[in-house]
Order: structure tokens, then C-alpha cells, then sequence
């Protein structure tokens, strides 16, 4: 009776050991800039939420209570998402405040090719902003499109690289806002990690924009990742900057 019992201990244990092992770790699309390739596993969801402070020359200050992006697995190569923001901002000239929700923006993420050794995986980001659900003074005035080819590559185990190219409209011209990034990633170990990037808006009627931003990771657990990252102008440094610190959640 003894070894029966025993025996089957160990074979609840060795199941238990082995469906930890297949369980889904979180991918986050935070912090940062730059996309990976990577979509959320299939029927799960993500929760990529956070909080930001931004100072740009023109003195005003922009608080971000809270960035979320809701990503659930519809298959295994892709995802929708759900994404707003709730944001306060102060023009220093003005003197002028701002609160509320901005425009609700709907996408979907394809992995399109896993990659290799040599060639990275590649990537398919599309999104839509409504000019209709937000508050009224942060919609834009059209629908604004905006679609993304993403690339990711892993040099070594503990280096990789992903880069984006991308257009994006803001819903008043009718014409895109070139984007490109580039972020080098590091692991420090299994759950420590940090990158640096780059990521830039290249305006045909405006000024571009030329963006550096650093970061940390910390993977909690297979389902919980926190972050903190800032951003600063090379354009304009000393007078712009940004900081924020968010966390990812794997929900079953």
C-alpha cells in the first residue's frame, strides 16, 4: 500500500512538473518603442499597463496615468489589441490644462515568419485610431491608420536586435509620418534584462524627431514583467525628457 501510495506521489508530481514547464511566459510589447515579433499565446491575454511623465521645450508637461494595451491570442501567429491612455497636461505658456482619455486605438499583430539562425523573424503591425471614442479635445479629426513591418533577431543568448519601419497618420493630414526604430536588447540572466534604442518620426511637413530611450526588465515570473525606461531628444537635450515604469501581466 505504502509503494502504491508513493508511486502515485511521484507521478502527480512529474505531471505537475511537467505542466509548469509548458506553461505560456508573458511576451510584453513594453517598455520601449521598438516592436518585437512575438504575438501572445493563443487564448491567452496580456495587460501591457503603465505610467509616464513627459517635459518637452514648449513647457508642457504631460502626466500618463495609464497606458493600456489589452492583447488576447486568437491564433497561434496572431493578436488583437485594445489600447488608450488616460492623460493630464499642462501648457506652461497657456497655462492651459488638459484631462482625459485619448482616442481608443484597435490593432492586430502577425507573426509572419519565425526566422533562423541567420535571417530574422519577421513581423506585421496594423492599427486604427477612432476619431470618435476619447474625449472630445484629444480626438483626432479622421480615422488614423497606421501599419508597421517588424524584425527581430537573436545574435546570442544573452543579444538581440529589433528594428521597425512603419507609416502612421495622425487623422488631420493626409499625409504619413515615416517611422523607423532600432534597439539593441540585453539579458543580464533569466530575468534581469535592458536596451537601449532609437526611434525617430520623420515629418514631411514638420520637423523630424530623433528619440533615444534606455530601459530595464525584470521578469517576475512567467506571468508578470515590470519596467522602467526614459527617453530623451537629441535634438534638444536638457530641454526634453520622459520617464515611466509599467508592468505586463499574463492573464490565464
Amino acid at each position: 500500500m505504502k509503494k502504491t501510495i508513493i508511486l502515485a506521489v511521484s507521478i502527480l508530481m512529474a505531471c505537475l512538473c511537467h505542466a509548469q514547464d509548458e506553461l505560456p511566459t508573458v511576451v510584453p510589447d513594453r517598455p520601449g518603442n521598438t516592436w518585437g515579433t512575438e504575438v501572445t499565446p493563443l487564448h491567452k491575454l496580456i495587460w501591457d499597463n503603465g505610467i509616464g511623465f513627459e517635459s518637452t521645450p514648449e513647457g508642457t508637461h504631460t502626466m500618463t496615468l495609464n497606458t493600456t494595451i489589452l492583447r488576447y491570442g486568437i491564433f497561434e501567429n496572431m493578436e488583437l489589441r485594445v489600447g488608450t491612455d488616460f492623460e493630464m497636461s499642462k501648457d506652461g505658456e497657456a497655462l492651459k490644462s488638459t484631462f482625459g482619455i485619448k482616442p481608443l486605438c484597435v490593432g492586430t499583430k502577425l507573426k509572419v515568419y519565425e526566422g533562423t539562425r541567420i535571417l530574422p523573424s519577421i513581423g506585421l503591425l496594423a492599427e486604427l485610431t477612432s476619431p470618435h471614442i476619447g474625449s472630445k479635445e484629444l480626438l483626432p479629426s479622421h480615422l488614423a491608420p497606421s501599419m508597421y513591418l517588424l524584425f527581430e533577431h537573436t545574435v546570442t543568448n544573452w543579444f538581440g536586435i529589433c528594428y521597425n519601419v512603419g507609416e502612421k497618420w495622425d487623422g488631420e493630414s493626409a499625409t504619413p509620418t515615416t517611422y523607423l526604430a532600432l534597439s539593441f536588447n540585453f539579458s543580464f540572466n533569466d530575468n534581469l534584462g535592458a536596451f537601449v534604442e532609437t526611434y525617430n518620426y520623420l515629418h514631411p511637413e514638420n520637423e523630424n524627431q530623433y528619440m533615444t530611450e534606455i530601459g530595464f526588465t525584470w521578469l517576475v515570473s512567467r506571468r508578470v514583467q515590470l519596467d522602467i525606461e526614459g527617453d530623451f531628444d537629441l535634438q534638444n537635450l536638457g530641454k526634453y525628457y520622459s520617464i515611466g515604469c509599467g508592468v505586463s501581466w499574463l492573464i490565464n
